[in-house]
């Protein structure tokens, strides 16, 4: 199912405090997105936690986590962001781990058309003494689907062309 902010505020979601779920801890992270709120969204992660960005970066820790979204955050405005959850794994009552598709918009800080992102992701989270926390994520951009004539077109062409 779609999470994005309406249900994010509805269920009285707030990024900085601590999650009491996996699923918890997903809708604050997509409410911190929303609020484009870097520090909120780093406290989402444990101290020593990897997140694999889109663009194929990898930051260690949540100083790192938190200056990267902070780049995009001043980059784009107006941001809206949603995950549509295809599956979880709960090994134990401590660990989770949970995979999806992700999509999020918004208009380029100095103007613009807004621009909307489509990927993929992994997470894997663990219970700590402040609540469910990102040990690791992984985001993923799906790649842009060409349109059927162009597919078309391209497959009828003779080799050499």
């Amino acid at each position: 199912m779609k999470y994005a902010l309406a249900a994010a505020l509805a269920l009285g979601v707030t990024p900085a405090f601590a999650q009491e779920s996996a699923d918890a801890l997903a809708d604050a992270f997509v409410a911190a997105v929303v609020a484009e709120d870097a520090d909120a969204l780093a406290s989402l992660y444990t101290e020593d936690a990897d997140s694999y960005d889109p663009s194929g970066s990898v930051q260690k820790g949540r100083a790192e986590i938190a200056a990267t979204w902070k780049q995009f955050f001043d980059a784009y405005d107006g941001f809206t962001a949603s995950l549509d959850r295809k599956g979880h794994h709960a090994p134990d009552k401590k660990s989770h781990a949970s995979w999806g598709l992700w999509t999020m918009s918004a208009t380029p800080a100095g103007g613009g058309e807004p621009v909307t992102w489509n990927g993929r992701y992994l997470d894997v989270s663990v219970k700590t003494k402040d609540g469910w926390k990102y040990i690791v994520d992984h985001a993923s951009m799906l790649a842009p689907q060409a349109p059927a004539a162009d597919a078309a077109a391209e497959t009828a062409k003779p080799d050499g062309e």
